[in-house]
């Protein structure tokens, strides 16, 4: 992020070709976009922990919280960078299946 800032502050154009590149790799992607069934299922029974239907749903829970953080997070880095909050906020929406 340091970096980012730096080159940002000093070639302002950069934003926009980091924006370019968000998009042109989702796009490239786009068929692996989201979290795969077979992730999500696991990452589920990991934060569960046991194979209760409590369990299970309280993975879920968890699983749901770290999506949403994990999407807050990467909205909070773009606008820290610069960008409007409306492009932020569609730019974090482009994540691929890496769960990044």
């Amino acid at each position: 992020m340091s970096h980012l800032l730096y080159r940002l502050n000093s070639e302002p154009r950069l934003r926009s070709r980091l924006a370019h590149a968000v998009e042109q790799r989702h796009d490239a992607l786009e068929g692996t976009a989201g979290l795969n069934e077979e992730v999500f299922d696991a990452l589920i029974l990991i934060a569960a922990g046991e194979l209760t239907p409590a369990a299970v749903a309280r993975g879920y829970a968890q699983v749901q919280t770290l999506m949403r953080e994990m999407a807050d997070s990467r909205y909070t880095r773009l606008v820290r960078l610069g960008f409007e909050p409306a492009q932020a906020k569609q730019l974090a929406a482009l994540h691929t299946r890496n769960f990044m």
